[in-house]
């Protein structure tokens, strides 16, 4: 539909929508009728805490579609990618917030895409840990299929360094030690992440860090038919790439993922990953022979037996590093006796308290206006801030505002915006004992088999290429375009 002009478009488009009956909407245009133009009157409503800045964003451009997603209210987008999209949500009956991550409309027709999404909603029933975000269900409307997780509030480690700047040692290896309390989790189901970096690690406003996304997830119990069946040679991030998942994605085990914590570290310690060279192909190549520059002689406020601890991390060879995220653990303690520092509330995005504070949309329209329900004097806060930002969750909405499961379907890739959040203290920080995970257990193979497809016995992972000769056939591979990154996200 075109943008609303009058007042009267408003309230079409605000009962297409499906947010609000007809007599809501009319009996609130009444209420308001000084209001002279659909500006206004989307304005007042989010100051009556009506509608949200994303909702009103998208009825001002005339849109009226995918406000609704089967049982959720959607009130804002909090990250997105190629292949998917988060955003808050309300619950209907509940109003609980929860993140939604939805798989598009224009991706569902994709089998490796929607079987990848799939295995994404498996292998996140297979874990329940604090370092990792809980998935609630797994959930279809129409043609989207969509994921209900936690909704945590916080910020990306990325974000955090962008904000603040490296970060201390002490710190650094408090957060080393729950990314790798949550990798625990993960590789003691047999499952690698194949995707650690600092963007998808988001740290809480009590300062816990949980890994998100397992949307690259493989067991080591399967032999990854669906890379395969797409033809992706590689799968992860090229700046946090281990050097044998560049060469086989599909025949990694954890050390990989071990690897991509190291980058990490050095991304916090320093501000920049091991390698800055621009292009891909040269990325994957630094990360098979190039040395990593030691990062004490980057900063000199960083001890020699903590950047040693690191570049063991980054060992080409998988046999060199530690052999296990519990080795890990272990080696951090020295560096974890001292508390971490406090987070402050400079370390976390600014927020918009008329989406991210207390639900109130639960209310109907004529309840507030029978009750008297006066201006908080808010007005259109500024959303979120971009693609790669931070992933929070969400609340739940009341069951009289769902809609047609096809309508909500068509609409969800349509109801999109970007916008920078405003900001709240730091709450209380609460303690948090995390107990470190037992010695890696075995895990029926069944069970594992049946989420994953066919079971086989775990496969070594292949030492290093030797260099030269991979450099030299990788530079020709991928000038010939014959490489493909299933999961390229800056």
């Amino acid at each position: 539909m075109p943008a609303p002009a009058t007042t009267h478009d408003v309230a079409d488009l605000l009962k297409k929508t499906r947010l609000f009956t007809d007599d809501q909407v009319g009996d609130y245009l009444a209420a308001h009728a000084h209001l002279d133009s659909p500006a206004r009157v989307l304005a007042q409503m989010q100051t009556d805490n009506m509608l949200t800045p994303f909702q009103a964003e998208q009825i001002l451009k005339g849109r009226h579609k995918g406000f609704v997603l089967g049982k959720y209210r959607l009130l804002d987008r909090i990250g997105m990618g190629g292949m998917r999209q988060v955003y808050l949500a309300e619950h209907a009956a509940m109003r609980k917030r929860v993140a939604v991550k939805v798989l598009p409309p224009n991706r569902s027709d994709n089998p490796f895409a929607k079987e990848r999404f799939l295995r994404e909603a498996r292998a996140a029933a297979l874990l329940e840990h604090p370092n990792l975000v809980r998935c609630h269900d797994l959930e279809t409307d129409g043609d989207v299929t969509y994921l209900v997780m936690d909704y945590i509030e916080g910020s990306t480690l990325h974000d955090l360094v962008m904000r603040r700047g490296p970060q201390s040692v002490t710190r650094t290896a408090h957060f080393l030690r729950m990314i790798a309390l949550g990798l625990s989790a993960v590789h003691e189901r047999l499952l690698v992440h194949r995707d650690i970096k600092p963007a998808n690690l988001l740290m809480d406003r009590s300062g816990v860090v949980r890994l998100l996304d397992l949307g690259l997830v493989r067991s080591e119990l399967d032999d990854d038919a669906l890379t395969r069946g797409e033809g992706a040679k590689i799968v992860g991030t090229a700046d946090y790439l281990a050097p044998e998942q560049a060469v086989a994605s599909s025949k990694v085990d954890g050390r990989a993922d071990l690897y991509s914590l190291g980058c990490t570290a050095y991304f916090l310690l320093t501000g920049e990953p091991p390698f800055t060279v621009e292009k891909l192909s040269q990325k994957l190549i630094a990360h098979q022979v190039a040395e990593v520059k030691p990062p004490h002689l980057l900063r000199p406020s960083i001890s020699v037996e903590f950047s040693n601890l690191v570049l063991k991390l980054l060992a080409k060879k998988p046999a060199d590093r530690h052999q296990s995220a519990v080795e890990v653990i272990a080696a951090l303690e020295p560096f974890t006796r001292e508390a971490a520092p406090e987070p402050v509330a400079a370390d976390f995005p600014s927020r918009n308290e008329a989406v991210y504070g207390p639900s109130t949309m639960g209310l109907s329209l004529s309840s507030r206006i029978n009750i008297g329900l006066q201006p908080s004097g808010r007005h259109a806060l500024p959303g979120l801030s971009g693609a790669n930002s931070d992933i929070r969750t969400a609340p739940e909405m009341p069951s009289g505002s769902q809609v047609n499961q096809n309508t909500a379907a068509a609409g969800v890739a349509e109801t999109l915006r970007d916008t920078p959040r405003p900001s709240l203290p730091a709450p209380r920080r609460l303690p948090v004992e995390v107990i470190p995970p037992a010695p890696r257990r075995e895990v029926s193979q069944s069970r594992v088999a049946a989420l994953f497809g066919t079971p086989r016995p775990p496969s070594a992972v292949s030492g290093h290429a030797s260099g030269l000769w991979f450099a030299l056939a990788a530079t020709v591979l991928l000038a010939a375009g014959g490489v493909a990154l299933l999961a390229w996200r800056l």
